[in-house]
């Protein structure tokens, strides 16, 4: 993570004044921190297009959803790995429901965010055997 995708996080958000996610001195005053941090929103987008490239786009585009808790904080200079587990499979009327547990750890094995996400496949997708 870098300052610099930080920066462009937000502005592509719309936020182009000073926060606790671009100024130090706003980190500060807001978070009572040394330094900026990144914004859930950041992680979010990350681990919804974890699991919209596991899914495919046509399939999370449509049917996807995504929880995700926030644990620790992120910041500039971190290495945030995210990790999904195939936690269930359930029958439904046009597929069946993936359920994925995904974790957020930084490069000292912290977790920073826990959550679930899940897709429905369709069943034109899944092999004959598990229809």
């Amino acid at each position: 993570m870098t300052q610099d995708a930080i920066n462009l996080f937000e502005g592509s958000a719309g936020n182009t004044g000073p926060s606790q996610f671009t100024d130090e001195h706003s980190a500060k005053e807001v978070l009572g921190t040394e330094g900026t941090v990144a914004s859930g929103r950041m992680s979010l987008t990350f681990a919804i297009e974890m699991l919209r490239r596991h899914f495919g786009p046509e399939v999370f585009n449509h049917t996807g959803t995504m929880d995700l808790r926030f644990l620790r904080p992120v910041r500039p200079g971190d290495t945030i790995t995210f990790t999904g587990k195939v936690t269930g499979i359930s029958r439904e009327a046009n597929g069946s429901r993936v359920s994925v547990g995904i974790e957020v750890k930084n490069q000292r094995g912290d977790t920073t965010g826990v959550g679930q996400g899940s897709a429905i496949v369709p069943n034109a997708f899944l092999p004959p055997e598990d229809l």
